[in-house]
C-alpha cells in the first residue's frame, strides 16, 4: 500500500493520561499501539487516520473503597490504586507540511470504550495481590474529542512520522461522578511504514 501519495505502517506512543476534576490522584502512563494510513494531497497537505487497537486512559492514585467483601477491605484497606480504561480509538488528523519536514496537524478523535478497572495490588508475606473491580457500567460507551500535535518526517526518504500530540476529551468519560471527568493526554508517537524498503521514491 505505500507509495509516494500514500503511507501505511505501525503506529507507537507512549503517553501520559490525566482526568479533569480528580482530586489527589496522579497522571497514568500507558503505552498504544495500531495501524495508520497516511494520505499525502501534495507538498503542504496530508490526511492521516490512525487505528489503535491497543489504547488506554485513566489516572492512578485512587483510594480503595468498600468492595463489599470483608476480607478484601481487611487486605486493601489504605492502598491506592489505577483506574484504567481501553478503547479502540480513531484520531483523524489534517497536516500541514511548514517544511518538507516539519508539520503540524489537528483532527477529530473518537474512542469506543472495550474495558474499564479500578486495580489495586499489595503484597502478603512477598507475595503479590490483586484485585480487579470491573467499572464498565460507569464509563461512558464513547469518548469524542480532538487532537492537536507537530511532527517531523524524519529519515532518508521522509516517510516516517515522530511527533508530539494533545488530546483532549469533548465528553463526560464517567456516568456517575460529580462535576465534569473529561479525558486528556500527551504523547510521543511515532508511524512507521510496513515494507519501507520496496518503495519507489523520487
Amino acid at each position: 500500500m505505500n507509495s509516494e501519495k500514500n503511507l501505511f505502517g505501525i503506529h507507537l506512543s507512549g503517553a501520559t493520561n490525566h482526568f479533569s476534576n480528580f482530586q489527589d490522584t496522579q497522571d497514568l502512563r500507558a503505552f498504544n499501539l495500531g495501524l495508520f494510513f497516511t494520505h499525502k494531497f501534495n507538498e503542504k497537505y496530508m490526511l492521516n487516520f490512525d487505528l489503535l487497537a491497543k489504547y488506554q486512559r485513566g489516572v492512578k492514585g485512587i483510594p480503595f473503597y468498600d468492595s463489599g467483601n470483608e476480607d478484601i477491605n481487611g487486605i486493601f484497606e489504605g492502598k491506592t490504586g489505577a483506574r484504567r480504561i481501553n478503547y479502540l480509538s480513531i484520531p483523524v488528523s489534517f497536516r500541514y507540511l511548514a517544511s518538507e519536514r516539519l508539520f503540524f496537524e489537528a483532527g477529530p478523535q473518537i474512542s469506543m470504550r472495550t474495558k474499564a478497572w479500578d486495580v489495586f495490588e499489595t503484597e502478603i508475606a512477598d507475595d503479590p495481590i490483586e484485585y480487579r473491580h470491573d467499572i464498565r457500567d460507569q464509563v461512558s460507551r464513547f469518548d469524542l474529542g480532538y487532537l492537536a500535535g507537530i511532527g517531523l518526517m524524519i529519515g532518508k526518504d521522509k516517510i516516517n512520522a515522530l511527533g508530539i500530540r494533545h488530546q483532549k476529551g469533548f465528553t463526560d468519560a464517567l456516568n456517575e461522578q460529580e462535576g465534569s471527568q473529561k479525558h486528556s493526554q500527551w504523547s510521543i508517537y511515532a508511524n512507521l511504514p510496513i515494507g519501507r524498503g520496496k518503495m519507489k521514491t523520487k
